[in-house]
């Protein structure tokens, strides 16, 4: 049963809300119970595009959940600086770096949400498991950076 993206995505959240869920591969076996065959980067994409992490509820259980800031939904200018503050754990200016370490496992989510922003100050990120570098043009560039990532933080 082929659905559309949005179809699809308004189901995945519901499956997030109504089932303990905590990997991707479960995810799909819910879609698959439901009707739906879909590929593993497609519902990476859909994680994504949702903002949707893995982190612990109320119960202290780990499982997928909609990003959220105070019990709130994110809005649409505010997710990046939700996400920066739900995932970073550390940051360091270093001249015209900044090294960031996430919780474990977000730190290519992180770095790419960085890169889609196309900021003037950041020229790009290196990114891995929970650490992410972000380079600007000058130590300037950097500081700004730095006071953006402060104040999200």
């Amino acid at each position: 049963m082929a659905l559309r993206k949005k179809e699809r995505q308004a189901l995945i959240l519901r499956l997030i809300e109504d089932e303990v869920i905590d990997s991707q591969e479960e995810l799909m076996l819910h879609l698959e119970e439901a009707g739906m065959e879909v590929t593993q980067a497609t519902v990476s994409r859909d994680i994504k595009e949702l903002m949707i992490i893995r982190r612990p509820d109320s119960q202290g259980q780990i499982r997928y959940q909609l990003m959220t800031i105070d019990g709130n939904l994110a809005e649409d200018g505010d997710k990046l600086a939700n996400l920066f503050g739900d995932l970073v754990q550390t940051m360091q200016r270093v001249e015209f770096m900044i090294v960031i370490k996430t919780l474990p496992g977000y730190g290519n989510r992180l770095g790419a949400a960085l890169d889609d922003e196309e900021m003037d100050d950041l020229l790009g990120t290196l990114a891995g498991h929970d650490t992410i570098y972000v380079t600007a043009p000058s130590v300037e560039a950097a500081e700004r950076l730095e006071a953006l990532f402060n104040s999200w933080n």
